[in-house]
C-alpha cells in the first residue's frame, strides 16, 4: 500500500472513484452478487457446518489486503487498483459483519468487532497508502526512486509470508473434505467470472476487478471466526480459504502479465 502511494496520487484515485457507473459496478459485485453466490452455493452443496458459516463469511467480506499483490502490476491501473482497494477496505469495516449477520442462519449469534476489524484495517492498509501519499508530495520526484525497492521488499514479503504460513494453510485444507473445498473453489472462480464482466469496458480495469472481487477480506472474517465461533473450525475453513484463492490468483496474473509483454515490449 505504501509502494502504491508512491506510484499514484490522491488526486489520481479520487478521479478514479468519480467514475460512477464503474464504482457501482464494483459495490455490485462485491457486496450484493458474490454474497448471493455464496449463498447459493452452501444450499445446492450443503457443507459441513463449520465451512458453510465460513464460505458466507467470506462472501461478504470484501477487499483482501492480498489484492495489491495481484492488482500492482496492471499496466496504467494502478490508480484504478488503489481506488477499489481503497473504496472496498472502508466499505468492508461496516458492510461485512452485517452482511454476514444478514446472510447466516438466523439462529446464527455474531459478535461483530467493530473495533478490531477498524483496528486491523487502518494501520495495515489505509495509513501505509496515506504515508505514501505525503512522501511522494513532500519528495517530489525523488519519492518515486524509492517505488521500485519499496515494491521489491512488498513483492518478497509476501511470498515469504506465503512460505512461513504454507505448512499451516496446508494443514488446515486437509482437514476439509472434498465438498468443501470444491464449494470454495468455486466460489473463489466464480467470483472471478463476475469481477472481470463488471469490471468496464477495458481488460486493465477487468484485470483488477476480477482479482479484486475473488480476493475476499480473509482477516476480517478471522476475527469473527475467533471472537464469535470459539471452539469450532470457521477459522480453520478461512485459512484453507486463504490458501486456495491463492494459486488461481497467480496463475491468471502471470498469465495476464505475459500477454501484455508480448503485446506492448
Amino acid at each position: 500500500m505504501f509502494s502504491i502511494g508512491l506510484a499514484v496520487t490522491a488526486g489520481e484515485i479520487l478521479t478514479t472513484l468519480r467514475d460512477y457507473g464503474l464504482m457501482m459496478r464494483i459495490l455490485l459485485a462485491n457486496i450484493i452478487l458474490v454474497p448471493l453466490l455464496g449463498l447459493i452455493l452452501v444450499t445446492i452443496f450443503r457443507p459441513p457446518t463449520d465451512t458453510e458459516t465460513a464460505v458466507l463469511l467470506l462472501a461478504s467480506a470484501p477487499g483482501g489486503i492480498q489484492t495489491p499483490q495481484f492488482t500492482g502490476k496492471v499496466r496504467g491501473n494502478l490508480a484504478f487498483a488503489a481506488a477499489v482497494m481503497f473504496l472496498l477496505s472502508i466499505v468492508a469495516i461496516v458492510i461485512s459483519p452485517l452482511m454476514a449477520e444478514a446472510i447466516l442462519p438466523i439462529e446464527t449469534q455474531l459478535t461483530l468487532p467493530f473495533r478490531h476489524i477498524i483496528g486491523a484495517v487502518a494501520p495495515f492498509m489505509l495509513v501505509p497508502l496515506l504515508a505514501g501519499f505525503t512522501f511522494r508530495k513532500i519528495a517530489g520526484p525523488f519519492a518515486q526512486r524509492f517505488y521500485k525497492p519499496v515494491l521489491l521488499v512488498s513483492n518478497v514479503s509476501f511470498v515469504m509470508t506465503v512460505i512461513l504460513t504454507m505448512a499451516l494453510k496446508k494443514q488446515a485444507t486437509r482437514t476439509l473434505d472434498v465438498k468443501a473445498i470444491a464449494v470454495m473453489a468455486v466460489l473463489i472462480l466464480l467470483s472471478m467470472v463476475i469481477g472481470w464482466l463488471l469490471g468496464g469496458p477495458e481488460k486493465g480495469t477487468r484485470r483488477v476487478s476480477a482479482a479484486t472481487t475473488s480476493i475476499r477480506n480473509s482477516g476480517i472474517c478471522l476475527l469473527i471466526a475467533i471472537t464469535s465461533f470459539p471452539g469450532r473450525a470457521v477459522d480453520i475453513a478461512v485459512l484453507a480459504f486463504m490458501a486456495l484463492m491463492v494459486p488461481p490468483n497467480t496463475l491468471f496474473t502471470i498469465y495476464h502479465s505475459i500477454r501484455s509483454k508480448r503485446r506492448n515490449p
